[in-house]
């Protein structure tokens, strides 16, 4: 009976330490983030997000403004060659307004790309704030 006596109060001695770490321990959460730095990233993310939207509209007015006149020269070459057809031509004379009109698309195609990308590449959306993590609920 002794023997077990001091079987379970050594076993309470050594357990002891263990028990008293494991709940110093979990007091020991870190910090949480202030809502203030949060505000204030999210703050920064409005006004680039401002921004980037009006970079955006203005590279893409460029570009519709690109793109109509092209449009526009396509249309023209297009019109011109359908008005010097006309039935009294010849084969050859059919062949060169085709290849004068097909000269006038090529170039217009490189012209428009050339200026596309003379305006760079598109403005890059920012990336929101990251968002604060919840609160653990304290378990008892």
């Amino acid at each position: 009976m002794q023997f077990r006596r001091i079987a379970v109060v050594t076993t309470a001695l050594i357990l002891m330490p263990l028990i008293s770490t494991s709940s110093a321990s979990a007091d020991n959460r870190p910090p949480t983030p202030t809502n203030q730095n949060f505000a204030e990233q999210n703050a920064a993310y409005k006004i680039a997000l401002d921004k980037f939207r009006n970079d955006l509209k203005i590279y893409e007015d460029n570009r519709r403004a690109i793109n109509q006149s092209f449009k526009e020269t396509i249309d023209k070459a297009l019109s011109d060659a359908r008005n010097l057809n006309s039935t009294a031509q010849t084969q050859m004379q059919k062949r060169q307004n085709m290849s004068v009109k097909q000269g006038a698309v090529i170039s217009a195609t490189a012209v428009r790309d050339a200026a596309i990308e003379a305006l760079g590449p598109p403005p890059v959306a920012p990336t929101p704030p990251a968002k604060q993590p919840r609160a653990e609920k304290i378990r008892k």
